[in-house]
């Protein structure tokens, strides 16, 4: 009996931990080829001492990043990242843009307070490209709007 219990308690507890997108980072960036790169609020302050407000643009409103990058990882680890992003289930987010495309999965979702984002995911899932990356911020919708302005601007050239 003590034997199912403990069993169904893992299980449970295994379901729970499953769909955190804090838990993905924990199980990926010690293997093997994964790239993972954190870069903390104390950087991202020291960062901002040494750039004029006109540079930095959204990145001053940036508190923290993580990147974690499986490319050069084999097919099996990125197979098995593919699975866990899958059954992604944060509930404290909302997902902004959804792309399901030949194998490949991409999802924009952000956790918002009074509108202005305060946690940004970016997902990427599939057979040459996995990755995740969240930024922490207050980031507001003008500055993303500001942003892509810019970046049209750059490709495009300004009108």
């Amino acid at each position: 009996m003590r034997k199912n219990i403990l069993i169904l308690l893992l299980a449970i507890q295994s379901q729970l931990f499953a769909g955190n997108i804090k838990s993905i980072f924990w199980e990926f960036r010690d293997i093997d080829n994964a790239e993972y790169v954190s870069v903390s609020p104390f950087l991202m302050m020291l960062g901002r001492m040494f750039s004029s407000d006109e540079d930095m643009g959204i990145a001053s409103r940036i508190r923290s990043v993580k990147v974690l990058d499986l490319e050069n990882c084999s097919s099996k680890i990125k197979e098995k990242f593919c699975k866990r992003i899958a059954n992604l289930n944060d509930k404290d987010f909302e997902t902004l843009v959804s792309v399901k495309d030949e194998g490949d999965d991409v999802r924009i979702m952000v956790k918002e307070h009074k509108d202005i984002i305060k946690e940004l995911v970016i997902v990427c899932g599939g057979v040459e490209d996995c990755a995740l990356i969240y930024i922490k911020g207050n980031i507001r919708p003008e500055d993303i709007n500001k942003l892509v302005e810019d970046e049209t601007d750059k490709i495009y050239g300004s009108k």
